[in-house]
């Protein structure tokens, strides 16, 4: 797994490659599977993530991670779509996917509570959503969990895409 400084430093790097793509760069994320590092790129575009983005987006990253002496034979890179279940993790990340179906669960009058909501965006320090034909603001720091869903009509909001590569592959 990367270092702190490592992985600010990649994400970094890695940010400015997807942006000049015309892409936006949401996460990195890493996990280990079967004995391989996974570096796993999330990125987001209008209207969607294909396939063939994923393709593009990991033939311009891929150089960058062969650069580094700590990418080996046991390194694998992944570019992905933020797919059906995306946890939004940070504040911005309410502006990109506004517009989209979550279920949101936050803290109300001491209880917490969880609905499902077209997500208006943030303003200042709240996430705005329209339930029931009504505008709502709630505190981020109220906010426990907001995540990307399925809309009524059945239509996918940020299905996932991926396109992998192994080193020496």
């Amino acid at each position: 797994m990367l270092s702190p400084k490592d992985r600010a430093d990649l994400e970094e790097r890695i940010s400015k490659i997807v942006v000049s793509k015309g892409f936006y760069f949401i996460d990195l994320e890493e996990r280990m599977e079967k004995g391989a590092h996974i570096i796993s790129v999330v990125v987001h575009g209008e209207p969607s993530v294909t396939i063939g983005d994923c393709e593009k987006l990991t033939r311009a990253i891929l150089p960058l991670l062969e650069s580094f002496p700590w990418y080996g034979d046991n390194d694998h890179l992944e570019v992905t779509s933020p797919g059906l279940d995306r946890v939004l993790k940070r504040e911005w990340e309410y502006e990109i996917f506004k517009g989209r179906v979550i279920d949101i669960s936050f803290d109300r009058d001491g209880k917490s509570q969880t609905i499902r909501a077209k997500l208006v965006g943030r303003e200042n320090e709240n996430v705005v959503i329209e339930y029931e034909g009504n505008y709502f603001r709630i505190p981020f720091d109220q906010v426990r969990k907001a995540k990307l869903v399925f809309d009524e009509g059945g239509k996918e909001h940020g299905k996932k895409q991926k396109r992998s590569h192994r080193k020496g592959t």
